[in-house]
């Protein structure tokens, strides 16, 4: 059964999810480009009845429902770390022991029916139904009852956190707000209040500006490596008008994402030769009214170096190279 534990000297929650010790380790040829297919996947074409039922199919015209035909799946997680069965409902033994139970929603988008496919090498149209699906899925799990928040990430690679090689992403909607959003939200707020402005949109101005840390940018979106990156090409993708929710994105935004997110990502798979890599995707929480103030975002972070004994003890990363200089190699970059 997940359990939320929390932390008496930080404040902040902790899953603890047994049951995932138990996800099926499966990393099948999957950067070999003419591996369509493989038997034993349970993300490919003719495995669908042994993944839980799809929630959402993109592709798949007039056919029975988890079967073969589609372009993108988004099924519940076979091995969540969280889920629906009871709800969130704070409990102490102590002033020390604080619990409850994991409540939440987690879903998986298998964001293509090829086997070896990296996302850095998608067509834009993929990419636009793989964005359509984190908008579709994260606004129905918003509306779950007791859900207030929902982070849409990918673990790119083994040493990432992949359990699965066959290209993935996940959602999870959560009862409590994350620890790393809730400090966000509460600077940008603290900012408004100081200078009517959001910080984000200070932090585009400064990099339009400077230019030297921007990767890429169209009219509508630009990537930029942090002045603060905690780790080697950390980059991040920002809308360059405001907007707090993810969710409010349309049709023809979703075509100007996928444009910036193709390219941010082949450059980063060429530039680090197909470094594994994490992303997420910050956005405003549910029923809460962030939009003077927040500005929602993706970062990347590839897995080039692993955190020590510094980092674990105090919290600050020791980044071994500048966003100045990365950046500046990435924009070097040709896309092919």
């Amino acid at each position: 059964m997940p359990q939320m534990r929390k932390n008496p000297l930080t404040g902040k929650w902790v899953i603890l999810a047994p049951e995932r010790a138990h996800r099926p380790e499966s990393h099948l040829p999957h950067y070999h480009p003419h591996v369509e297919h493989h038997i034993e996947c349970h993300f490919c074409y003719g495995n669908e009845q042994i993944t839980p039922p799809e929630v959402l199919v993109y592709g798949r015209q007039e056919a029975l429902p988890n079967s073969p035909g589609w372009e993108l799946r988004v099924i519940s997680n076979k091995f969540p770390a969280v889920d629906m069965e009871k709800h969130f409902s704070v409990s102490c033994n102590n002033s020390m022991e604080v619990y409850s139970y994991a409540e939440g929603k987690s879903e998986v988008i298998i964001e293509t029916p090829h086997h070896s496919k990296n996302m850095a090498h998608y067509s834009l149209k993929q990419l636009e139904l793989v964005l359509n699906s984190y908008k579709e899925r994260y606004i129905a799990i918003s509306n779950e009852k007791h859900i207030k928040s929902v982070l849409i990430f990918k673990n790119q690679g083994k040493s990432a956190g992949a359990s699965i090689s066959h290209s993935h992403s996940q959602i999870i909607g959560l009862p409590i707000l994350p620890p790393l959003l809730e400090q966000e939200l509460l600077l940008s707020k603290n900012h408004y209040k100081e200078k009517n402005t959001c910080i984000y949109c200070d932090m585009i101005a400064l990099e339009l500006k400077e230019k030297s840390r921007i990767v890429f940018e169209n009219d509508k979106f630009i990537s930029f490596m942090p002045y603060a990156a905690k780790a080697p090409f950390e980059t991040w993708i920002l809308p360059k008008f405001h907007s707090d929710s993810f969710e409010k994105l349309t049709d023809s935004q979703i075509k100007n994402l996928a444009e910036i997110w193709k390219v941010v990502l082949y450059k980063l798979h060429e530039g680090l030769d197909n470094a594994p890599y994490n992303y997420f995707i910050h956005t405003s929480p549910a029923y809460e009214n962030t939009e003077n103030y927040y500005h929602w975002h993706v970062e990347i972070i590839p897995r080039t170096t692993t955190p020590a004994g510094f980092e674990l003890g105090t919290g600050i990363f020791i980044n071994i190279s500048t966003p100045e200089e990365n950046a500046k190699i990435l924009r070097e970059i040709e896309i092919k």
